[in-house]
């Protein structure tokens, strides 16, 4: 008969790994899985005279705002639209600007550092020397008063007829770096062999990019823009740092951050956080059926790439 030896527990390094994934998990559990249980709850909860009750009245509130076509929450939806609409096309754009530098065009670190240098710089500061740029002692205001012919220099941010485009204006100017940092790297990881391949068989630069680059780099392609796509209802760009949401610039994430901010210090009966919750859950139910349908086709495109 053979006798099993059993191997002797190593406790000092069990008591390790105990230390290294204790706090991970208390943090998961506390600020993840707890405040998403406890926001679902506040969505169904309403409070009067200091009593709590369970209600539906968050989400017909939504649907009276949501019907409203003057109300603020309308504003801030289709602000929120045109700005996921802009990062949709700056994706693109991104994509094509990242293999350019990636074929190192003519002066093609002086355009790296041009759009890489704002990820590189504070966000308030960042946001500070534009609010400059465009102010009344900026070099734009004036060409707008003349290309208008106002009497005046126009304050763009503080005023109706231009804040909104000053702040796609921003949100163009930003939104560049991020994206093209990722691709610009998986790019880079193409193999050498796959693009020398290419060029035997006459490709030029635009079939390279079509059929080679984007086809091998596809996953990370496709999880960048899945992301920025189930993001949709959190595309705000600098808002609030620009204009605060008024002048018509509202979008919802910076709404909704208004919404608490304007509660803050209030007698606890705004019902605030439980409206907002109402409205989370439903934003968050509309991501994750266009996260679903997105994730299917783009997991049927270039399925067969591999190297």
């Amino acid at each position: 008969m053979i006798a099993i030896r059993r191997k002797k527990v190593n406790w000092v390094r069990v008591l390790f790994l105990l230390c290294c994934t204790v706090i991970p998990l208390v943090h998961f559990c506390i600020f993840y899985i707890f405040v998403n249980i406890n926001s679902f709850m506040m969505a169904f909860q309403q409070y009067e005279k200091g009593e709590m009750f369970w209600t539906i009245g968050n989400f017909t509130r939504f649907f009276e705002e949501l019907a409203n076509a003057d109300s603020e929450l309308i504003e801030a939806i289709c602000n929120t639209c045109i700005t996921f609409l802009i990062n949709q096309i700056m994706f693109g754009l991104s994509i094509l600007v990242s293999y350019f530098l990636y074929k190192k065009v003519f002066m093609y670190n002086v355009f790296r550092l041009c759009f890489f240098l704002p990820t590189l710089i504070a966000g308030t500061i960042v946001n500070s020397v534009f609010t400059q740029i465009v102010g009344v002692s900026g070099p734009i205001a004036p060409i707008v008063q003349d290309m208008l012919g106002l009497e005046f220099i126009p304050t763009l941010l503080r005023d109706d007829r231009f804040a909104n485009g000053v702040v796609f204006a921003n949100l163009i100017w930003l939104t560049f770096p991020g994206n093209m940092i990722i691709l610009g790297g998986t790019f880079s990881r193409v193999p050498v062999s796959v693009l020398e391949s290419g060029r035997l068989d006459g490709l030029n630069w635009f079939q390279e990019a079509v059929k080679v680059i984007i086809p091998v780099t596809w996953p990370t392609i496709s999880l960048l823009w899945i992301l920025s796509i189930v993001g949709v209802f959190g595309a705000s760009g600098n808002v609030f740092l620009l204009t605060k949401g008024e002048f018509g610039t509202q979008t919802l994430s910076n709404w909704m951050y208004m919404q608490v901010y304007n509660s803050a210090g209030g007698n606890g009966e705004s019902n605030a956080l439980n409206y907002l919750s109402a409205v989370g859950m439903f934003f968050t139910f509309l991501s994750m059926i266009l996260f679903v349908v997105i994730r299917y086709f783009t997991n049927k495109a270039y399925a067969d790439v591999q190297y």
